[in-house]
């Protein structure tokens, strides 16, 4: 959980930073952390819930791994890059309804 990681101490730290360290020198990145739990929330609470269109999955990754793709994130950020087409969850577009993507 996040707050293992939040109060685990140097010691863990310390053991986090050479895990990451050598998943990076060895291009190495676990199974696990590629695991996730899709669950389901509902859009509307007052909406019609027996709808499957009125819900929307989310996946809960690992605190760990999450930990990492922000690590990774920070030292790769400016050689990362998104398709023209990506609008959710990037910074200064949304995915607003009713917006109309001209092909």
């Amino acid at each position: 959980m996040t707050e293992h990681l939040k109060y685990g101490g140097s010691e863990l730290y310390v053991h986090l930073s050479l895990l990451f360290n050598a998943m990076l020198k060895h291009a190495f990145v676990p199974e696990e952390f590629a695991y996730g739990i899709i669950i389901p929330l509902l859009k509307d609470k007052h909406g019609d819930s027996s709808k499957i269109d009125m819900y929307r999955g989310i996946t809960l990754s690992p605190a760990v791994s999450t930990l990492f793709e922000h690590v990774l994130i920070e030292l790769y950020e400016d050689q990362l890059g998104s398709d023209h087409l990506q609008f959710g969850f990037k910074f200064g577009f949304s995915c607003a309804v009713g917006s109309v993507i001209r092909f």
